[in-house]
């Protein structure tokens, strides 16, 4: 093995790993979100009004909608 083919195992390797990570941070990042997500129509369903609950809760998801939407649309468009 010369010198380039072992630069190049070592960039693809640091590649790898640094995907891994990605991926990783990636699956901790929806958990979290998923978590927050039904924290907050909890919350939503604590600190209002029975008739008002299902309408904000809505509204929350909607908007939830909304930005994830936006995200996807900003990353596709790279």
């Amino acid at each position: 093995m010369n010198e380039e083919q072992k630069a190049e195992e070592g960039n693809s390797f640091k590649k790898i790993f640094n995907m891994a990570v990605v991926i990783m941070l990636v699956g901790l990042i929806f958990i979290a979100l998923f978590t927050f997500f039904f924290s907050m129509r909890d919350a939503i369903a604590d600190l209002f009004e029975r008739p008002y609950v299902a309408l904000i809760q809505s509204i929350f998801s909607l908007v939830v909608i909304g930005i994830g939407v936006y995200l996807v649309k900003m990353f596709l468009s790279k």
